[in-house]
């Protein structure tokens, strides 16, 4: 037997609603009828108790119908309503609907095959959108445990990982004995790989955290060139034994023997940098990796027209980071995606998809850009560029 459907018709007008119970009678449609005569009436009744669909008038005595879906809409219920118009009134059905009614319906088109029609059709779509609610809530809860299982998964991974790099490095200080030299090339061998992992767990952790919220950034003025110098250094060891030239261009310090400041946070900072010079590196076989450092005036500002220089107030207002390398190349397909969450693009190195997204993920808390500009075999440029928004 059919569940009885709770079914409100509100209209001020007894032979309206008169109409509507008759019709819906003689489609054979089991229900529970409520009749309201004003909108009070009517959230009064929807208050009181759940409904499965709502027939509601636009001439109302108190207020109007588009009111009435208006009010219900703000409040969140989802209910199925259903205009019923007067002659002419077509245009403030379209209103309602745009207001957020299932449906319209003219007064004088009112009979059991085309009323029952456009009922079970409101309320099919209605328990349709239900299902996908449901669905999208419990996808996104399935994804909040997802990231949380990787989150205490990555801390929980990262301590051993600590330890046994700190341990590797004690044993090739010959902490607890001498150390042959085929035993410090299997250590060497191992110290690498389990930096490797540490910096993917890290990575991970790292995106975890941007992605949930709970990044906190300590922001000051940072000393970009410093920085970058830094990172070069660090780095230098790896660049030489692929057999790589690695070098800085400072603009800044060559033209204005001023380094290039920032506001923003430094550790954050040379995250990213060491992301991207460590990326041009490891997918670079042959060549040099260059990093060039350099300011730009506001984007859009106009040049004086009777100088033909920069006006006064067109002071640099961006810091420029250029990490060049000589390597393949990316494809068009796969730059339009590189900075997307496990993106890895058409390579043979592997690599977890996540570097690039996270350094997206830094610039923008920044108020920065990024961007690639490259040609398959003619090797890459990452563009980072940092607002100077100094105190």
């Amino acid at each position: 037997m059919e569940d009885a459907l709770k079914i409100l018709v509100v209209d001020d007008d007894e032979v309206d609603r008169m109409a509507v119970r008759r019709a819906l009678k003689a489609a054979g449609i089991t229900m529970q009828l409520v009749e309201a005569e004003t909108c009070a009436m009517a959230i009064a009744a929807l208050a009181q108790q759940s409904f499965d669909c709502v027939f509601v008038d636009y001439r109302l005595p108190d207020r109007d119908g588009l009111a009435l879906i208006q009010d219900l809409r703000i409040t969140g219920q989802k209910i199925p309503l259903i205009v019923l118009t007067g002659q002419g009134d077509e245009q403030l059905a379209v209103e309602m609907m745009k207001a957020g009614a299932s449906d319209y319906l003219p007064k004088s088109q009112i009979s059991p095959e085309e009323l029952a029609r456009i009922l079970r059709n409101a309320i099919r779509i209605y328990q349709a959108e239900l299902q996908a609610d449901v669905a999208n809530r419990q996808r996104e809860q399935l994804a909040r445990q997802r990231e949380d299982f990787v989150s205490r998964l990555t801390h929980d991974l990262r301590t051993p990982l600590v330890a046994a790099d700190r341990m590797l490095k004690l044993l090739l200080e010959e902490a607890f004995g001498d150390v042959s030299a085929e035993m410090e090339e299997a250590i060497d061998v191992m110290v690498r790989s389990n930096q490797n992992l540490l910096q993917m767990v890290n990575t991970l952790l790292e995106v975890y955290r941007h992605d949930a919220g709970e990044k906190i950034m300590a922001f000051d003025v940072c000393n970009v060139s410093e920085i970058l110098q830094e990172v070069m250094q660090a780095l230098t060891p790896l660049a030489h034994d692929k057999g790589l030239n690695l070098h800085v261009i400072d603009e800044l310090m060559a033209v204005s023997k001023k380094p290039a400041k920032v506001m923003g946070d430094c550790l954050e900072i040379r995250r990213l940098f060491v992301n991207l010079i460590g990326n041009a590196i490891k997918f670079t076989d042959t060549g040099s990796v260059t990093v060039c450092l350099k300011e730009m005036a506001a984007l859009g500002e106009e040049q004086d027209s009777q100088e033909g220089q920069p006006s006064p107030s067109t002071l640099p207002s961006w810091v420029v980071i250029e990490v060049q390398d000589t390597g393949p190349g990316i494809e068009l397909d796969d730059q339009l995606v590189l900075f997307e969450r496990y993106r890895q693009g058409n390579h043979k190195r592997s690599g977890n998809g996540l570097g690039l997204y996270l350094a997206r993920r830094i610039v923008e808390a920044h108020d920065g850009t990024i961007e690639v500009d490259s040609t398959a075999g003619r090797g890459s440029v990452f563009t980072v560029r940092f607002p100077t928004k100094l105190p």
